[in-house]
């Protein structure tokens, strides 16, 4: 008997530390949240460049909804996505920084630095087939939008029905889900759509080099030529321009690689190697690599160089096992490669008020 009593009062006891054990989200300060939405949606599902207008796809391939990005804008803006109101997913995704972190490590819910870079979140639909985070454990972007927000270190609801729950009881989307769905009901399957099509409508292709390869009045610069032969010659086997001209994020055989950063590195990726990061926007998302060690395209270029180190997992581009190969680029030639990166830049998708916080 006495035995029964000891196993129902342990038993009890788990149950009590493990509800003590759970932090419950913290309500928002409705009075200090003012939104900001035009009378009509923005249209997420159309980008606008000097070829022509293009609609844009959700990840089946459905035009994007309008209504639903919209929610989806508010979402990611929003802190009370954060268990404690206190960072929101624009916090390590900013719209100035090519939706990517100017520092090496964001700052979790809590102050707790994440333990890689934050990648920026431009042409997902591109990146669908190699999978999201540097390790590409993701491959669907409704799985990958609640990663951050149920994580212990970046957002922190260990419970992810919590999620839901919080945000519906916030009034100021109820009419929003009555608009999208026909009914004021906030789920965790709505949301994670949500949050979706608005990532898949932040698309980049209006920078110079798209422009010059739309628009035959539109010329790169002499300086610019030369470092996109640099490029040409150095780095297209990762980062490849695609037969129908569109600026990609890889050819389609390399996603992944071990550039030689560092030999006896604790963080493996996926089975030693990174993914390959898009370059459009490359100077606006410093700093660099999956720890974000390097704060400069010069150093970035300098490790390419004279840095790269024997790795077991070191890629064939760098020698592989037989390695470690340096690329070899003069003085002259990182400055034209640097002037030709620039050309990667797109101000219209940094400076959208579509993409911009809407409190």
């Amino acid at each position: 008997m006495k035995q029964v009593l000891a196993s129902g009062t342990l038993f009890m006891l788990s149950v009590l530390l493990s509800f003590n054990c759970t932090k419950l989200p913290d309500q928002p300060d409705l009075n200090a949240i003012k939104l900001n939405l035009p009378l009509e949606p923005f249209e997420y599902n159309i980008l606008r460049t000097s070829a022509g207008n293009k609609y844009l796809r959700y990840e089946d391939s459905s035009i994007i909804d309008n209504n639903k990005a919209t929610i989806g804008r508010i979402l990611f803006y929003d802190k009370a996505l954060s268990i404690n109101n206190s960072i929101s997913c624009s916090s390590c995704h900013s719209q100035e920084n090519a939706f990517a972190d100017a520092v090496p490590f964001s700052k979790g819910f809590e102050g707790v630095s994440t333990l890689r870079n934050s990648m920026h979140i431009t042409n997902l639909f591109d990146s669908r087939k190699a999978g999201y985070f540097w390790d590409g454990r993701e491959s669907r972007i409704e799985e990958m939008v609640f990663a951050p927000i149920a994580n212990h270190i970046e957002m922190g609801f260990g419970q992810i029905e919590f999620i839901p729950e919080k945000i519906g009881n916030l009034p100021y989307y109820r009419s929003l889900f009555m608009t999208c769905y026909g009914d004021a009901q906030v789920t965790e399957k709505r949301m994670r759509e949500c949050l979706g099509q608005f990532l898949y409508s932040i698309v980049s292709e209006n920078s110079k080099f798209d422009k010059s390869l739309q628009n035959p009045l539109v010329k790169l610069s002499e300086e610019e030529r030369w470092g996109l032969s640099v490029f040409e010659r150095n780095c297209m086997s990762c980062h490849a321009i695609t037969d129908d001209n569109e600026f990609s994020l890889w050819r389609d055989t390399i996603t992944y690689a071990n550039i030689g950063l560092d030999v006896n590195d604790a963080d493996k990726g996926r089975n030693g190697l990174y993914k390959i990061p898009s370059l459009r926007n490359v100077s606006k998302t410093a700093p660099y690599m999956h720890d974000g060690r390097f704060k400069t395209l010069p150093e970035v270029l300098n490790h390419y160089r004279s840095g790269i180190k024997a790795n077991p997992n070191l890629s064939e581009h760098f020698g592989g096992k037989q390695g470690p190969w340096q690329l070899y680029m003069s003085d002259h030639e990182v400055d034209f490669l640097l002037a030709f990166l620039k050309t990667l830049d797109d101000d219209e998708v940094t400076k959208d008020p579509k993409f911009s916080s809407p409190f």
